[in-house]
């Protein structure tokens, strides 16, 4: 049974909507709307790992200048703890969120189109744990350069 349902333009698709609009994108045909599906996890594994190689890379620079910026003041001391924390708390939530592993195949609901819209679903709430893990990153990482361009100065106490 084809789904005729029909959207307004220019707001976001509700998951069965989306589905919808792949399965008319690729003439109905249920396999390339899988693949369409699947790349978006990829896409969203690729872009969380890139995201977790940031935070890798702050978290070595901090461990060699981490320190130095530490004891030259206060606000610095605070300031690059803080930073610290929200790029942690951003690596916690890309593990648990775009990058846990699960597999399409383990999920099934009565029907491939249900499980379909289910897959669309995870898909979603990964992408919203990947926005926020790149907004607590961009976060920690205001508060790192704070600390860092203070200490830069001259340092505060």
């Amino acid at each position: 049974m084809q789904d005729t349902t029909v959207c307004p333009p220019n707001r976001k698709l509700t998951p069965r909507e989306e589905l919808a609009y792949v399965l008319e994108i690729y003439d109905q045909q249920m396999d390339k709307a899988l693949e369409h599906v699947l790349h978006a996890y990829e896409i969203l594994q690729a872009r969380a790992q890139m995201l977790l190689s940031l935070v890798a890379i702050c978290l070595t620079v901090t461990g060699f200048s981490g320190p130095a910026i530490a004891r030259s003041g206060t606000f610095c001391r605070y300031s690059i703890v803080f930073g610290m924390l929200l790029i942690v708390g951003s690596a916690l939530l890309m593990l648990a969120g775009p990058l846990q592993l699960r597999w399409a195949t383990q999920w099934r609901t009565d029907t491939v189109r249900e499980s379909m819209e289910n897959l669309i679903r995870r898909r979603n709430r990964r992408t919203e744990k990947y926005h926020m893990a790149m907004a607590l990153l961009g976060l920690g990482l205001f508060f790192y350069c704070l600390s860092l361009m203070v200490y830069m100065l001259g340092g505060a106490g």
